[in-house]
């Protein structure tokens, strides 16, 4: 019993003495508001191109992450699968990255005003249109108040579109900080 204990005591204790990997701060005006680490999804942009996929770890002011190409594949019968064709593991210097995608949480106001600005680049078009190819009085001709109406919804789309951006991009107020653990 005494060799049991002793055994489950001291792999217990090396299992707790793991230490954690490097990881990466995303911070605006000095306060932090994201934790990138071994483990966590992440969708960023660089200079060559987008990426998404799981981070498989932070070494060496580097981010590693994998990326799944999923695809539909058919299948004997005629019906398709969803599977994994391949894992493409990419490195990425810290430094490298320009932007990086916001967790939405809750309701997404950007896709509202992306709606409200195609309904009202739509309906001015449309008004505009009946105002040059039909005349003043007929039923097709629309109202001053329904154009310039239609303009004040696109415009307000735009500012929620603008003002609930999904992407953090590094410049002046976001920073990235690279923290070494070993």
């Amino acid at each position: 019993m005494r060799v049991l204990f002793l055994f489950a005591s001291l792999s217990i204790s090396f299992l707790s003495f793991a230490q954690q990997s490097d990881f990466i701060l995303v911070k605006k005006n000095q306060r932090t508001i994201r934790t990138l680490f071994a483990g966590s999804a992440v969708s960023f942009a660089t200079a060559t191109g987008t990426y998404t996929g799981r981070i498989n770890k932070i070494e060496s002011d580097s981010l590693f992450v994998v990326q799944y190409d999923i695809r539909k594949v058919f299948t004997n019968l005629g019906v398709y699968m969803i599977d994994t064709i391949a894992s493409i593991q990419n490195a990425f210097h810290y430094k490298d990255l320009t932007s990086i995608n916001k967790k939405t949480i809750g309701f997404n106001w950007a896709a509202s005003g992306a709606s409200l600005l195609g309904g009202g680049v739509l309906l001015t078009t449309a008004g505009l249109g009946t105002w040059i190819f039909t005349k003043p009085g007929t039923q097709y001709y629309a109202p001053a108040q329904l154009v310039i109406g239609s303009a004040v919804v696109a415009g307000a789309g735009y500012l929620l579109m603008m003002q609930n951006r999904q992407i953090i991009k590094f410049e002046k107020k976001y920073t990235l900080e690279y923290i070494n653990t070993k």
